[in-house]
């Protein structure tokens, strides 16, 4: 595939790593030394995007995932960083908060996933503690730059925090942030502001999932949502926006025939990134006729660590094993091998 530009990035390719959860963090939510093969391994494509990266602590419900809070994990991350730039690759981080803060005493002495089976109890955010939501992106985006990553990208879909702000299925707020348009998207807004005045809008990207469902159930003012948004978009000089497109697992989980990208496209004229269960064919066809800039593959990516290259030669493919993909250790994470290696 051809260069493409996205903001300040210049991509070799338009083969995009796209952010997947392996839940491989250690005991102090940092990256592993293994880590940084899994995606020096995988630094061919265009642009990596990490797996969802905490910006704070969090507690109830949550697996292992990584955080960019301490100076530890800056520094683990840091070496995934310098060992996907000794092999010529970019890498943002994708940035995601959960809302709450852990509490000392729940966090003391307890492992990584400790707390995947206990239930959460929802509780509306007051507007102090949502100024603390922003000054979290910020911190986060300042411990990406001292790790050295090329970019960030917003984690703003998939039913998490930033995502049921959006939606007017799940905002049932009565205050600034809830109920309007204007109000909804507040805060989506008021992070992009925050952090591009740490990273600069060229290289900050954000992800949607506007297919995805909300409550259960399809969003029924999914395209008035993401009309107004969009528009809202244009004028940030954005590096990209990443949107997820519908899935047979979402049609599953009762999604409906979702927001197409072409929709997507007619209301965006930036760089836009697709995702979801693209092959090659489909990723080409997608990029030769204008809908995207570039494409985001997950599980292809995992299986396939030189998959830019496999496209490029129409060479045959690893199959991804769900079986490893939250395993422990380097089982599935960088034991799948290379073309020269098979």
């Amino acid at each position: 595939m051809s260069p493409v530009t996205l903001g300040a990035l210049t991509l070799r390719n338009r083969v995009i790593m796209s952010p997947m959860s392996r839940v491989r963090a250690d005991a102090d939510l940092a990256p592993p030394d293994f880590v940084a093969r899994y995606y020096a391994q995988r630094a061919s494509a265009g642009l990596i995007i990490t797996e969802s990266t905490a910006v704070a602590p969090y507690g109830a419900g949550f697996p292992p995932l990584p955080g960019l809070f301490t100076a530890r994990q800056v520094n683990g991350w840091r070496k995934v960083v310098e060992a996907v730039h000794d092999t010529g690759g970019l890498i943002a981080a994708q940035l995601w908060h959960t809302g709450r803060e852990r509490k000392e005493d729940e966090a003391r002495g307890r492992p990584p996933g400790w707390a995947m089976m206990e239930a959460i109890t929802p509780a509306d955010l007051t507007t102090s503690e949502i100024a603390g939501i922003v000054k979290g992106y910020v911190n986060g985006a300042r411990a990406s730059r001292e790790a050295g990553f090329d970019a960030i990208e917003l984690h703003n879909g998939n039913g998490f925090l930033l995502d049921r702000f959006l939606r007017a299925g799940t905002n049932c707020r009565e205050d600034s942030y809830g109920g309007s348009l204007e109000n909804r998207t507040r805060l989506t807004l008021e992070i992009l502001a925050a952090v591009s005045e740490v990273y600069g809008a060229e290289r900050v990207g954000i992800r949607f999932s506007p297919s995805a469902t909300v409550a259960g159930s399809p969003d029924p003012r999914v395209e008035e949502t993401f009309a107004y948004l969009l528009e809202r978009l244009r004028p940030l000089g954005l590096a990209w926006v990443d949107v997820t497109r519908v899935t047979a697992q979402d049609m599953a989980h009762g999604s409906g025939p979702g927001i197409p990208l072409e929709w997507i496209r007619s209301h965006y004229e930036g760089r836009l990134i697709g995702a979801g269960e693209f092959d090659r064919e489909k990723g080409e066809e997608a990029i030769a006729q204008g809908t995207l800039d570039a494409v985001a593959y997950g599980r292809l990516f995992l299986a396939n660590p030189d998959l830019p290259k496999r496209f490029a030669r129409r060479a045959p493919l690893n199959n991804p094993n769900p079986q490893t993909f939250y395993a422990p250790g380097e089982t599935g994470l960088t034991d799948y091998p290379t073309m020269e290696a098979a």
